[in-house]
């Protein structure tokens, strides 16, 4: 089925790709509002190269490619340490990105906010 969707991708072969030098993009859908002491919005994943080309978006499973998002801003930390970030910066503001490299690269990855020109 990779021939059908190359452009998403499961939590294992993120994983995957996270060793092979990918970067883990989140992406912010909808703006982060603070209800209570949570917060809350919608973000999504995904993996980038470096040069941020190739993207592939996370989805549940790669049979419904059904995109994964998160809801509040703690099961994204626990995402993201699962992928084994060592660090979590998460945007706040709907369109901003935040990049985020496993630990172990060679190369320090170009991490942090990510500028988006409207096209």
């Amino acid at each position: 089925m990779i021939e059908e969707a190359p452009n998403v991708v499961t939590e294992d072969g993120l994983r995957s790709l996270l060793a092979d030098g990918y970067l883990l993009e989140v992406v912010c859908k909808e703006g982060a509002e603070k209800r209570h002491n949570s917060w809350y919005g919608t973000w999504v994943a995904r993996a980038v190269a470096e040069d941020g080309r190739a993207d592939k978006m996370l989805v549940t499973s790669r049979s419904i490619l059904k995109v994964r998002e998160f809801k509040t801003i703690v099961g994204l930390v626990s995402f993201l340490a699962e992928m084994g970030c060592t660090s979590a910066s998460i945007p706040l503001l709907e369109g901003g990105r935040e990049r985020h490299a496993a630990p172990g690269r060679v190369a320090p990855p170009r991490t942090g906010p990510v500028l988006v020109k409207d096209s």
